[in-house]
Formats: structure tokens, sequence, C-alpha cells
């Protein structure tokens, strides 16, 4: 990041906002030769030294190298739907029941009425995250149980660290919805 830094404001003291690949490959290289003698960069020293003699070369585009590593930090996060799933199925085991899918207006409520019910609203699941799996739309959890399982339930919520959470709506028979 800081050699991009570098770059862009080396584009602004020349008045010049292109450089051709070589000048930035060089003024890269420059900028990134004392920092391969860095304790601070240690961990990354072989990446460093192999990235700039390939710039030396004028092999790569050493900015775009660069770019591309800074662009791809937050793609290393696992995709919010893996994550809801993950959630859902550990909600599923603690109150060892199954979680339903259901539009809101076709919600059973009947179902199982001495037990849990755990139910998903949502017209389209999928709809709800985006192209890279990022969720891009809020999704409602509809809860019915005991004191128990409701502490349960709520305590898997309030413990994940994901996704945020608001209760919607809440009775005093146990009806919780986020």
């Amino acid at each position: 990041m800081h050699a991009l830094l570098y770059l862009e404001f080396q584009k602004l003291d020349r008045k010049s906002p292109y450089f051709d690949r070589e000048k930035k490959n060089e003024l890269l290289v420059r900028w990134l030769k004392p920092k391969l003698k860095s304790n601070k960069y240690k961990a990354i020293r072989k990446q460093l030294k192999t990235m700039s003699l390939q710039a030396k070369k004028s092999q790569v585009d050493l900015e775009d190298v660069l770019l591309t590593a800074v662009e791809a930090k937050p793609e290393a996060l696992q995709p919010h739907l893996d994550s809801y799933l993950l959630l859902i199925r550990e909600i599923e085991k603690k109150l060892g029941t199954t979680a339903l899918l259901s539009t809101p207006e076709d919600v059973d409520l009947s179902h199982d009425e001495n037990g849990c019910l755990l139910c998903v609203l949502s017209n389209d699941l999928n709809a709800h995250f985006g192209t890279k799996n990022q969720l891009v739309a809020d999704i409602s959890i509809l809860f019915r149980g005991t004191v128990r399982e409701k502490h349960l339930f709520l305590g898997t919520i309030y413990a994940n660290e994901i996704f945020g959470y608001q209760i919607q709506y809440e009775d005093e028979t146990s009806f919780v919805s986020l």
C-alpha cells in the first residue's frame, strides 16, 4: 500500500499522471529496495525480492501486482453464505431441531406445536446474497420454544461475530423474530 502511495505522489510531483511500465517499475523497485533489508518486512522479504527482480526485467507491471495484492486481501474472508449456513447448523444442533425455510406468508405456526420452531423466512434464500456470497439483504428468523431453548437460540446469535441482529418481535409465549 505504501509503495502505491509513493508511486501516486511521484506522479503528482512530475505533473504527469501516466508513466510507462518501465518507469513505474523503476520507481517502485527503488522504493522497495531499502525495505528488503528491514526487519519489518522480514516475513515477505522473498516475495519482495522476487517482485523486484521480475520488475527489473520488465516481466510484470509491478503496480498491477501490488494493486492485485491490496484488493485480494478482503476476499480471504469466508463468504457470508457459508457463515450463515454454519450459524443455522449450530442453532439446529444446540436446539436439537431442524430449521424450516418458508415464505413469511406461508409459515406453519402449528408445526411441532409442543416443540421448538425455527424458521428462516425468505422467498429465496439465495437472493439475500450477492455474487461473491456476501450478505446484501437482511434475513428474518422466526423462533418459538421454551425459555431454555430461547436462551440457547439467542446466545448463539449473540455470540456470532459476523452477523448483526435486531429483535423485531418478542412475546411471552417465546415467539422471537430476528
